[in-house]
């Protein structure tokens, strides 16, 4: 399957997924104040509407007590492949270095 292929199919999986599971839509994490989005995708290689519509799967912690080993791989196993099929270079070590340095503090409880 070819770079290309992997991302159409993936998109609509997105869409399919998101507001069941998603707590944001691509157009709120690009507008997001609190996270650096053309940092983090420029960084990753990736343009920022590429990084949003990747995260938008993504279910951030909101408080410290959602914050959870599960949820953590839940998330990655979302984030991880869709921004792979953009770019293949990023690995898993790459894409937490890169978060865990544009990452807020915890959340609040």
């Amino acid at each position: 399957m070819t770079r290309l292929t992997t991302i159409l199919f993936a998109l609509p999986m997105l869409a399919i997924t998101g507001p069941a599971f998603a707590v944001s839509t691509p157009e709120q994490v690009l507008n997001d104040p609190n996270r650096p989005v053309e940092a983090v995708a420029g960084e990753l290689g990736v343009t920022p509407l590429q990084f949003a519509t990747c995260f938008a799967g993504v279910t951030p912690a909101r408080t410290a007590a959602e914050l959870d080993g599960q949820r953590e791989r839940d998330n990655k196993a979302t984030l991880l492949p869709c921004l792979q099929a953009i770019n293949p270079d990023i690995t898993n070590d790459r894409l937490d270095a890169v978060m865990d340095k544009y990452r807020a503090g915890p959340p609040r409880g």
